[in-house]
């Protein structure tokens, strides 16, 4: 088998062997296919890791707090393959034996999932919904039965590998997008330092990071108040049902530490775009074992995955495989052209909006 150029899932620029990557592992969406998100086709993982790209699609020299993390999650939900009739490609996948390296084999061969025993959210309230209007009142036309025992079928299909692959993420790009991109968080009232009329404030991943040192803080106080109380009613501070709610941090649109407001993404309504690994939980387990430095290198990785993730957003891109695999082009014509289009529509759409608002450079 040859060697190929790796592409990168932001910039889709091609990354040479030994060049410096980040790694992201993606969970396939089967549920959603609204294109509002970036994750209409895949989920992103909350934690990524890093190394160097090998030459074969895979990774290699990996490293970084969220490694172990990753490769146990998926070790743990793991889709098991036995050895298929080509004993070159289709390789034994299975629990006993899993590491990093059969994760990108498996990947490479397609044979990386995890089990995904639930019900799809909206097959079953579609499925539900249907059997309610058969029950009450009366028989379907010909076409809602049949999509009655098209949901049916889907549903109890016994099959439920649910795919996982992983993106790579040049290592230059990556940089920059945590060290140079921004986004204007509105503050009002001509209170922020940019913006119109100086309503917004410029946050940068490094605002952001510099703030967990209080998301820590904040947790480490509420677990002692917590225990506290806990003891003084003789229950243990972790009985069933008590954990979630009272470790939730309460909804503060004004919440002045980033880091808690980033973080709050895992949890609710933007939760829908990560897979694989629940953050919240994992935060509880850092919290129970009061692994406070944990926690802190934790929060990190996944307000890193947050931040990236916003990023596709916001230049509208979609998380899935990228194309290239097999080819050693590195031609940069195409790419020099896409960049300097690109900087052209933006400088004339600059000039009109100044031109539009009176706005002078000079």
């Amino acid at each position: 088998m040859g060697c190929w150029n790796g592409t990168c899932a932001v910039s889709n620029l091609h990354i040479h062997a030994g060049q410096e990557v980040a790694v992201f592992m993606l969970l396939e969406n089967k549920e959603s296919r609204s294109f509002c998100y970036g994750n209409a086709l895949y989920d992103i993982c909350p934690i990524p890791f890093y190394g160097e790209y090998n030459d074969y699609g895979a990774v290699e020299n990996c490293h970084g707090f969220g490694l172990n993390i990753v490769v146990d999650a998926i070790r743990d939900q793991l889709y098991e393959f036995g050895q298929g009739p080509n004993e070159y490609h289709d390789c034994v996948v299975n629990k006993s034996i899993f590491d990093l390296e059969l994760l990108f084999e498996a990947d490479h061969e397609d044979r990386l999932g995890i089990q995904h025993l639930r019900r799809w959210e909206s097959d079953s309230h579609d499925l539900s919904e249907s059997e309610h209007q058969r029950d009450e009142k009366g028989p379907l036309t010909d076409a809602q039965q049949f999509e009655l025992n098209r949901l049916v079928a889907k549903i109890k299909q016994e099959d439920t590998f649910r795919r996982v692959t992983h993106v790579i993420i040049h290592g230059d790009i990556f940089k920059s997008i945590m060290e140079k991109w921004y986004i204007e968080d509105y503050v009002g009232a001509g209170k922020g330092t940019s913006g119109y009329d100086n309503n917004y404030n410029r946050v940068y991943f490094k605002d952001i990071e510099a703030s967990i040192a209080e998301y820590v803080k904040q947790k480490k106080e509420k677990h002692e108040e917590i225990k506290k109380m806990m003891l003084s009613m003789g229950s243990h501070p972790f009985a069933p049902g008590l954990r979630q709610t009272l470790y939730s941090d309460d909804f503060n649109y004004n919440e002045p530490c980033l880091a808690i407001k980033w973080m709050r993404s895992f949890i609710r309504g933007e939760a829908m775009t990560f897979g694989l690994i629940n953050v919240d939980e994992c935060v509880h387990g850092y919290i129970q074992e009061e692994d406070w430095n944990g926690l802190a290198s934790f929060a990190k990785e996944a307000l890193t995955s947050a931040w990236v993730n916003s990023f596709m957003s916001h230049t509208r891109k979609v998380w899935t495989k990228q194309s290239g695999a097999g080819s050693q082009s590195d031609n940069p014509l195409g790419y020099q052209i896409l960049a300097q289009s690109t900087m052209d529509i933006l400088a004339a759409e600059k000039a009109e909006y100044d031109l539009e608002n009176g706005e002078d450079d000079a």
